[in-house]
């Protein structure tokens, strides 16, 4: 049996202000680190992983690449990668990893892209998508 911890809103409130509290207010004496760990956190990052059918691999791979021509165009666009499984047999043979400027400019391009790309995914192609911010490096 799972218990879960509830947090009121006061208690909320006071350790938001203790962690406030502990950060540095001169933002020009942060360390090279904590300069890095800011620009990290201020994308987000779509997490796609695509179950793909033995037979569709290639294909997959090809529309991948149709989407990312038309994405990389877009306003917010960062960048992205694709990877491939090492296991024959993973369950995600493709994940795509790629970073945007704010969830709304994936959303707006994701949108145009269904209604403009014009190329349906390979059949039993399934992706698995969400949107990610980095919490901690």
């Amino acid at each position: 049996m799972k218990r879960r911890l509830k947090i009121s809103g006061i208690y909320l409130i006071i350790f938001l202000f203790g962690v406030l509290s502990c950060q540095r207010k001169d933002t020009n004496e942060l360390s090279d680190k904590n300069k890095q760990t800011k620009e990290v956190i201020e994308y987000t990052t779509l997490i796609n992983s695509f179950e793909v059918p033995k037979d569709k691999l290639e294909e997959s791979i090809i529309y991948w690449e149709a989407c990312r021509d038309y994405l990389k165009t877009q306003p917010g666009y960062i960048s992205t990668k694709l990877h491939q499984s090492l296991s024959g047999d993973a369950k995600f043979q493709l994940v795509n990893v790629a970073k945007w400027e704010s969830p709304e400019a994936f959303m707006n391009a994701s949108k145009k892209m269904n209604a403009e790309l014009g190329v349906d995914p390979p059949e039993g192609l399934m992706p698995n998508a969400s949107l990610y911010n980095a919490i901690r490096e």
